[in-house]
């Protein structure tokens, strides 16, 4: 766990006007029951409620900092705090009877003071039972109790969830920034490039290059997508020979969805002329993005961005990943076989 300092530091870089506001609504009493911190894997979410479960029981406060020192920040810092309650999926889910945890907890006094806080990573893969569960505490808080759900994922929420919540929306890293920060981790400058479209976590981003898979689902991403462009019928078995493969669970199928429809935006991009290169997530393929723009109108490209998009949804409503994309193959014919006749 990072030091403090370490915490205000990063911060800082990724989330200065967040850390501003937090320090501001603390300052004031302002502190809401219950936060949605969203946005894009390491953008700060988690940082931030940790940042202020210190500030709230930090001993030794200085100029709206804790001190980091303190036993307080020491336990919260190495997750040993018995009024700091966190909760992450086990597996792919965060399940019911980690909810009912939770609700014990809830339904608990401050161990030590009489004030208790909850973390709740990747709070959109609550199962919906969990949710459901989980939204009484949230309606009904009871003490001086403070919650913060953080997703990666909003849309992923149940919008019950989202109106009982403040959402704090993360901003993502500034594409200039963030693209430095890869290559300085070693990740080549292509793969940078693509990468800080789906994280701004480097550990995130190097574990989607084990054994290159983020290089080959780049490779035969963008062979589907040529054939799907053209209204090409054997991009329909290439989801099932090449692309089903790649994602071996639900992460992997994610970051596929993802890169799908970063393709689509790139081909928005070009065909509105946002044309330079280091603004595209797969910005190698620029030239063949253009040409591919020339007999495309940008009604067909407007549509065929909305059902990319869309596709990931499909996937969070227990549709195989397989059936979301020859679905998704299926509908995207039509729209560029016109461009044929």
């Amino acid at each position: 766990m990072a030091t403090t300092d370490e915490l205000t530091t990063t911060l800082m870089a990724k989330q200065p006007a967040l850390l501003a506001a937090f320090k501001h609504i603390i300052t004031q009493k302002h502190l809401a029951h219950a936060y949605l911190f969203a946005g894009m894997a390491g953008a700060g979410q988690h940082e931030l409620a940790v940042w202020i479960a210190q500030r709230l029981f930090c001993h030794h406060v200085v100029a709206d900092e804790p001190d980091g020192t303190c036993d307080e920040c020491l336990r919260i810092a190495n997750g040993q705090h018995p009024d700091i309650v966190t909760v992450a999926p086990d597996g792919q889910s965060i399940h019911v009877d980690q909810v009912r945890y939770l609700k014990a907890e809830f339904s608990k006094s401050a161990v030590e003071g009489n004030r208790k806080i909850f973390i709740i990573s990747d709070a959109e893969k609550m199962t919906a039972s969990a949710a459901n569960s989980l939204l009484k505490f949230i309606e009904e808080p009871s003490g001086n109790v403070t919650a913060f759900l953080l997703t990666t994922n909003k849309q992923l929420m149940l919008p019950t969830i989202i109106s009982r919540t403040q959402v704090i929306e993360f901003p993502p890293l500034r594409a200039a920034e963030l693209q430095q920060l890869f290559e300085q981790a070693g990740i080549p400058p292509q793969q940078a490039q693509i990468l800080r479209q789906l994280t701004n976590s480097v550990a995130q981003a190097q574990n989607w290059l084990v054994d290159d898979w983020l290089t080959t689902a780049v490779t035969q991403l963008w062979r589907w997508f040529s054939q799907v462009v053209k209204g090409d019928a054997r991009s329909f078995v290439a989801v099932q020979t090449n692309l089903v493969s790649l994602g071996k669970d639900a992460a992997q199928q994610g970051v596929l969805l993802d890169l799908v429809a970063s393709l689509f935006q790139d081909l928005l991009q070009v065909h509105f002329k946002v044309e330079a290169p280091n603004e595209l997530s797969f910005g190698q393929y620029q030239e063949q993005l253009k040409a591919m723009t020339a007999t495309l109108q940008a009604s067909q490209l407007v549509t065929a961005t909305e059902l990319a998009l869309a596709a990931k949804r499909q996937l969070a409503s227990n549709i195989s990943f397989q059936n979301v994309l020859e679905g998704l193959t299926l509908q995207l014919w039509p729209i560029f076989q016109k461009t044929l006749k």
